[in-house]
């Protein structure tokens, strides 16, 4: 990959529909230093490819995938989504819908999404019935009061989720699970296998867990366990168990951490 070459950022604008195809042939063209990041075989074929194929998406997804990294794009398309609903620049309906989208394509393109199942696919399938703010004018005013109850809901949960998801991304040594959103011990393993990668025999019970975090999957330097308090009432013998586990685990792994937060405040 070429690590330090900042054009690449300009074909994941492209790709991120930040660009129009016009402006980006525009760009290419006003941009001849480009033969040294793609060499010249490359670019002589990009200069003189049809910029309004229905095919240039995939052929600049391809320039991406050899020239630079697929990866590092998906993660900054991750990102730049992200940033862009924490600073309110994404209605909430949208952004869910948004959230899916890439989790999907992600899924089927790199195998694993960048994003949390529970923010891709949760949150969405809440707010399915909402409208967006281009369907409004489809609804009158107390349809719309009513339609927007689960707005309300679920806002402060999405936004919360996705700054902590942001947070991790931008450091990845840090993950973070959110047990408020548990519904049950399965549900709870799930996640832990989701979000630490750990392996598909992975079987679901305490035994497997420690065997995992202690040995099979590499850890993450900090992994928070948030709204722990909740978690504890709802499953007082689990949780009982996972607390034994985790002192079990960081007095055992000093260079590494699992932490549990109450209240917002780490116990």
């Amino acid at each position: 990959m070429r690590e330090n070459w900042n054009h690449r950022f300009t074909f994941y604008r492209f790709l991120n529909k930040e660009l129009s195809a016009s402006d980006f042939e525009k760009w290419i063209y006003d941009n001849p230093d480009i033969e040294s990041g793609l060499g010249t075989d490359l670019y002589m074929d990009l200069i003189s490819y049809n910029f309004t194929s229905r095919d240039l998406i995939p052929y600049i997804e391809g320039i991406v995938e050899k020239c630079f990294d697929l990866l590092e794009f998906e993660k900054w398309r991750t990102i730049r989504l992200l940033t862009d609903i924490k600073d309110g620049n994404v209605e909430i309906v949208l952004a869910t819908r948004k959230l899916r989208e890439i989790y999907l394509e992600q899924e089927d393109k790199i195998g694993k999404s960048f994003l949390s199942i529970t923010l891709a696919i949760g949150y969405e399938s809440e707010l399915d019935s909402c409208p967006i703010e281009s369907e409004y004018h489809l609804y009158n005013k107390l349809s719309l009061l009513s339609m927007f109850e689960p707005v309300k809901w679920y806002k402060t949960d999405v936004l919360e989720m996705v700054e902590l998801e942001l947070q991790e991304l931008k450091n990845p040594d840090c993950i973070w699970i959110d047990l408020k959103s548990i519904v049950s011990i399965d549900h709870l393993h799930d996640t832990f296998k989701e979000r630490l990668s750990f392996p598909d025999f992975y079987g679901k019970n305490w035994d497997a867990f420690w065997d995992s975090i202690s040995g099979l999957v590499e850890m993450p330097e900090v992994l928070t366990l948030n709204n722990w308090s909740k978690f504890e009432r709802k499953f007082k013998r689990d949780s009982k168990i996972l607390n034994e586990l985790i002192n079990d685990y960081n007095n055992e792994f000093s260079e590494k951490q699992i932490v549990i937060t109450k209240a917002g405040n780490k116990s």
